[in-house]
């Protein structure tokens, strides 16, 4: 054997070991590979399952809670009615804090029932064309009562005719009378509440703005979460749940659209709900 043949076989054997190299390489990444998807797989399903358990709990629990509370409101209404007898005016206070709460807790089952709609991707939305001045026009009528109660001066500034969005007009007027409730909650006695809206070619934008506490820096965000607060309220007379803000950006981004804050702390804050404008 020649020393050409002695150098071929010796390439031959290196070249076979390569190759099982990369063939072993290449199968254990096959492998690595397979069992992260499996285990990406068995991830989704656990979060999917639970986020299924989670919205039959949910379901369950305000269920529960709907049917005694609302029992709770009838027995308030028969005894303001004083079927049973004259009542004093110390009582009819108290029953005005009954119906007060009872009022709070179903609010706050419906906004349980809400986010877990949401998250489960099971809510469902009544898309159409929504003028906006109705929109506003309705929402002061709504908030008109706390609005009087409180020394604010609200101030509806008029949108052109045409100004129109594609949306759920339940959902806007929802996402807006939190946003006009929560700047009463956070605005001081004396100070100035804004409603307008601008558009654009595309889009469609109603601010509310507020001479309130404001938000500190860097904090801007957290308010969008569930369950935080981020400020004591000075005109509050209950303490939320922090699920309204957490709601309203999700109902907008379904719509297509956003909810925004800037705020200045001290300054007060400005909310603004964007939606797609009718074409």
């Amino acid at each position: 054997m020649n020393l050409d043949d002695e150098e071929e076989k010796l390439l031959r054997a290196v070249a076979l070991r390569n190759a099982d190299s990369i063939f072993l390489a290449r199968q254990r990444a096959e492998q690595e590979r397979d069992r992260a998807r499996a285990e990406a797989d068995a991830a989704h399903r656990a979060a999917r399952e639970a986020n299924e358990a989670k919205g039959r709990f949910v379901n369950m629990v305000s269920h529960e809670l709907r049917t005694p509370l609302g029992a709770i409101g009838g027995y308030a209404a028969l005894l303001e009615e004083e079927i049973h007898g004259p009542l004093s005016d110390e009582q009819r206070k108290f029953l005005a804090r009954i119906r007060h709460n009872q009022q709070h807790l179903l609010r706050l089952v419906d906004d349980l029932l809400d986010l877990a709609k949401i998250e489960s991707g099971q809510f469902q939305l009544k898309i159409t064309s929504v003028r906006v001045q109705d929109v506003m026009e309705n929402v002061c009528k709504m908030i008109e009562p706390q609005i009087s109660e409180s020394d604010l001066r609200f101030d509806v500034a008029p949108s052109e005719d045409a100004l129109c969005c594609v949306a759920d007009r339940e959902r806007v007027e929802q996402i807006v009378l939190n946003l006009v409730a929560n700047a009463v909650k956070f605005t001081p006695t004396g100070g100035t509440i804004a409603v307008s809206a601008t558009g654009t070619a595309k889009e469609v934008s109603l601010h509310v703005r507020d001479t309130g506490l404001g938000i500190p820096p860097g904090r801007l965000e957290e308010v969008f979460q569930p369950f935080v607060q981020v400020e004591s309220r000075p005109n509050a007379t209950s303490r939320g749940t922090g699920l309204g803000l957490a709601i309203s950006r999700e109902l907008a981004r379904a719509m297509g659209g956003d909810l925004s804050a800037k705020s200045e702390a001290g300054r007060g804050s400005t909310f603004t709900l964007c939606l797609p404008r009718v074409q």
